[in-house]
């Protein structure tokens, strides 16, 4: 049976739907549907993790492409997921975005909300919910997302959860991008990620950029989609069995109608300051570990 020899580990919003998009158009590529999170077991899902049966059942339809990839966000926040899939596959390529942390993880509050994983509008009213929820308190009864993303005040604390990679695989097997050269100059980023892949350099119809910042169209029809009724459950199981083309169809379908996009309305200074100050000791070793400079994420 064929399995994944590379993943896009994380983090959240950096740009990880955008290269996966892209990849995903290589004639020597192929990848499943995103986030299948079979490898942060570590991490607290509210359902549990996919067997392994069905987590390789996803790769069945791989024929002869060169790479073959799992897509999932959050094995970067896991402290297991690294020597998880080192053992899967100790083979395996690793691919990295990683984005100023304050930015990452105010657009990581809005993506949350708008998928109805987190339940506080109000960024500081949910940065401030932390320590409660760390008690067990203010949790979103029917996230989707793991618990720990919604510690906003350490999730993009990337040091450990880069350095976990680097032992894991090797420098040679872990290949790092920065969102602010992604955005700013996509082709060049995908062109060295296809080398890192060993990959021929061929193009994706563009370089559009997806999964910019969302807003549901109603409130009341997203609370819908996060519980539906029991009898809705009972229909959809029976006509949409779960890991299914077909359910993964309809739910997209239904997702994308309830879905906006609009700009995010800009942090303010003293939200960006609390930040910034919560952040900084990591940036600045982020930027020895990785001989970069990072100092632009330390502005106001």
């Amino acid at each position: 049976m064929l399995k994944p020899n590379f993943f896009i580990v994380g983090a959240p919003k950096s740009g990880t739907t955008s290269l996966y998009d892209y990849l995903k158009q290589h004639p020597s590529v192929y990848l499943p549907k995103k986030e299948l999170y079979y490898f942060c077991y570590d991490l607290t899902f509210r359902t549990p993790p996919l067997r392994e049966s069905v987590y390789l059942s996803y790769f069945n339809e791989a024929k002869d492409q060169k790479a073959i990839g799992d897509a999932s966000v959050y094995y970067l926040l896991s402290p297991g997921a690294a020597e998880k899939i080192k053992e899967f596959n100790p083979e395996a390529k690793i691919i990295i975005m990683l984005r100023n942390p304050v930015q990452m993880v105010y657009s990581l509050h809005s993506q949350l909300f708008s998928n109805g994983d987190e339940t506080i509008e109000t960024f500081k009213e949910a940065m401030d919910a932390e320590r409660q929820r760390r008690e067990g308190k203010m949790i979103p009864p029917y996230h989707r997302c793991p618990l720990e993303a919604m510690y906003y005040s350490c999730i993009a604390n990337y040091t450990e959860q880069v350095l976990r990679y680097k032992t894991a695989f090797g420098e040679d097997n872990v290949h790092i991008i920065f969102f602010e050269d992604f955005a700013f100059n996509p082709q060049k980023e995908y062109q060295k990620a296809l080398k890192f892949l060993g990959l021929e350099e061929l193009m994706p119809e563009s370089f559009e950029v997806k999964n910019s910042n969302k807003a549901p169209r109603s409130m009341a029809f997203l609370g819908f989609l996060v519980h539906p009724p029991n009898y809705i459950k009972s229909i959809g199981k029976f006509l949409f069995p779960h890991h299914t083309k077909r359910r993964e169809w309809l739910i997209d379908r239904l997702w994308n109608l309830n879905t906006k996009y609009k700009p995010r309305n800009p942090l303010t200074l003293e939200m960006k300051q609390r930040l910034v100050d919560l952040y900084r000791p990591d940036i600045e070793k982020l930027g020895k570990l990785l001989n970069r400079d990072l100092s632009q994420w330390l502005k106001i």
